[in-house]
């Protein structure tokens, strides 16, 4: 298990390197910081700003002094168009500790709805596949479909405007509008501010609404994986030595049942971290969307490039964690690993 998670610590630092300069390559050819000086009568500032951050030298040389400056400096600061005395005035604030708090406030976001999504999916799944054909199982299939046709970001959408009221369409693209609070609601907007209370409060219906757009697909998973597993001699055994229904359902069928789930969805991380990036700005959670949306709107390939990073690293954390599940659940994950 060492080895595998030592093997695993190597390939996600190969990714985050690769990551980091397709993601430099591509934002400093399409990006331009200094856009908002291009209708200045006097374009001396703007070559100013080009000039300090390199903005006209060849790709791969941008690329190679951002490496060397990350190594002393980290990410550095967010590009700053302000010129004076000929220099460009720095901006006063850092890309690293506004990343890792919308960072830390995006891991909670998905661990959350991933607990959601693994329990209702469990549960629904568990329920659909004991009860197979009936009513039961009808009506969780027809739950499932209907939670799995709509995307995450319109049930956010919806959910805000249900439980807070005086959203529009318009929320989409200009960020979601302040609501004023009468008397004490269940649900707040906003980021986490301290406490389990308040914490529970921000980050309930951003998760519910991430988790409603992945039970349909995943309960589908433990449905159809549980079936196959009931009619194996396995279950059949375990059921011919007295075991009851209900154990042979639970001990047996589901644990076997967990592995192909566990498997499918560490497969769509990366889906369901991009999806909570819609959760995150719509409920104003002030998570990696927030930042993205401003490093879009300043045009700053450097601060685009340690989201992306950010982002991958998110991605590959909890693959390496489902990895680590199914071989925990899988004894021959583990020996093919050593």
């Amino acid at each position: 298990m060492i080895t595998f998670v030592f093997r695993r610590l190597l390939l996600t630092l190969l990714t985050v390197v690769t990551v980091s300069f397709v993601a430099f390559v591509c934002f400093g050819k399409s990006l331009d910081p200094s856009y908002p000086l291009v209708v200045s009568t006097d374009q001396t500032p703007r070559h100013i700003v080009q000039r300090h951050y390199h903005l006209t030298d060849p790709i791969l040389t941008r690329y190679w002094l951002w490496v060397q400056n990350f190594v002393h400096h980290g990410f550095g600061r967010p590009v700053s168009t302000s010129v004076a005395d000929g220099q460009v005035v720095e901006s006063s604030t850092r890309i690293a500790p506004e990343l890792w708090s919308a960072a830390w406030t995006t891991v909670q976001l998905v661990a959350y709805a991933l607990v959601i999504t693994i329990s209702l999916s469990l549960l629904l799944g568990t329920i659909s596949a004991r009860w197979r054909g009936g009513a039961v199982d009808t009506g969780v299939r027809v739950l499932a479909y209907l939670s799995w046709s709509v995307p995450a970001f319109l049930i956010a959408f919806f959910f805000r405007r249900w439980f807070e009221g005086g959203q529009t369409a318009s929320s989409f693209i200009y960020g979601p509008q302040t609501v004023s609070h009468t008397g004490h609601p269940i649900f707040l907007l906003g980021a986490p501010t301290g406490g389990v209370v308040d914490w529970f409060q921000h980050m309930t219906l951003p998760a519910i609404a991430l988790a409603l757009g992945l039970v349909g697909v995943y309960s589908r998973y433990i449905r159809s994986s549980m079936l196959v597993a009931l009619s194996q001699p396995f279950t059949t055994v375990a059921r011919a030595k007295g075991l009851s229904e209900r154990r042979v359902l639970v001990r047996h069928a589901l644990r076997t049942s967990l592995i192909p789930f566990v498997s499918a969805l560490a497969l769509e991380i990366g889906a369901i971290v991009g999806a909570s990036m819609a959760a995150d700005w719509i409920f104003s959670l002030g998570g990696i969307a927030s930042l993205t949306i401003g490093a879009l709107g300043r045009a700053d390939p450097f601060e685009m490039t340690a989201v992306v990073m950010t982002l991958s690293a998110i991605v590959l954390l909890f693959m390496t964690l489902a990895d680590l599940m199914v071989g925990w659940l899988d004894p021959r994950a583990r020996v093919t690993a050593r």
